[in-house]
């Protein structure tokens, strides 16, 4: 029964931080249909700068915001690639993950960084909740519901709504006289704003950023996105954002479970792979089982 509680408390501490990263993939594949790449980058971007300004003695709000505004700065680039350079999507996104390597490791100086002893965006809550856990998942809350509520608000105004019909068809919106390329820049400098937030939250609860952070973080992002429409579903607009937030927690809690039960944790790649592949095959396992009872009710009712 302990191993369970640590395994849930751990995956609503860590899913929560990454449910932010799932966001922003979510904006990217699943509203905008852009397989961007960046994402594996931006989560380093953020971890890096979020610890690299912390050491410097800069209040952890004003850290965390500025490294999501170069999470902002590394999508919109990518955006602008994609648009005004005509690189294809995939492509845009590994020059620009590329790129941000080589800037990751100048702004940390070395491969890790350490926050120490210095403040985090969770040192108010643990100066008035003793309990470590509920520090941390008091404040990762009450900022994965701010985002919620903004996404929320934002994609239902005009500008939303025309990121969302870029999406979904981008002759139709330039034929209603939305401007695509901005809405792409936009849609994905939004994208990795959120996956660069998930970062610097992610390397104030370890306090720490390293080079390593940002690897799978995709697989990981379009697992939890996945899992969450087939276990929620996407009925609406906010239920599809909870659905992917949700999503997230589950999946680290799947992974958790995985190690609990004596998973080797050098195998723990090889069981995302295995999951990953399962949850993306569960839509077309749903639709056959569907087929099978719709050919058993008419052969019944034969």
């Amino acid at each position: 029964m302990e191993v369970i509680f640590y395994i849930l408390q751990d995956a609503v501490e860590i899913g929560l931080i990454w449910s932010l990263m799932t966001l922003g993939i979510f904006i990217s594949f699943r509203v905008l249909e852009f397989a961007d790449l960046t994402a594996e980058g931006a989560v380093t971007l953020g971890s890096a700068i979020s610890v690299a300004l912390l050491l410097n003695n800069v209040p952890p709000l004003v850290a965390t915001i500025i490294a999501l505004i170069g999470g902002f700065v590394a999508g919109a680039i990518t955006g602008l690639l994609h648009t005004k350079l005509k690189i294809p999507a995939i492509l845009a996104g590994i020059i620009s993950m590329t790129g941000l390597y080589s800037i990751n490791l100048r702004i940390m100086g070395k491969a890790s960084i350490y926050v120490g002893d210095n403040s985090t965006i969770y040192s108010f809550f643990q100066t008035l909740i003793e309990e470590p856990f509920m520090a941390k998942t008091l404040t990762t809350i009450i900022v994965v519901v701010l985002i919620f509520l903004i996404l929320y608000c934002f994609f239902g105004t005009e500008i939303g709504m025309s990121i969302r019909a870029t999406g979904m068809n981008q002759k139709m919106a330039r034929a209603q006289g939305i401007n695509t390329d901005i809405m792409i820049i936009l849609g994905l400098a939004i994208a990795n704003a959120l996956i660069a937030l998930s970062g610097a939250l992610s390397a104030q609860s370890d306090k720490s950023a390293n080079m390593d952070i940002g690897k799978g973080t995709i697989v990981i992002g379009l697992a939890s996105i996945i899992l969450g429409e087939v276990i929620f579903g996407k009925r609406t607009f906010k239920n599809w954002l909870i659905s992917v937030i949700l999503g997230s927690v589950i999946y680290q809690a799947l992974v958790g479970i995985a190690i609990a039960l004596g998973l080797n944790p050098n195998d723990l790649k090889l069981l995302q792979a295995i999951l990953i592949a399962f949850i993306l095959a569960m839509p077309l396992i749903k639709k056959k089982q569907a087929k099978r009872s719709s050919r058993k009710e008419v052969v019944n009712h034969a």
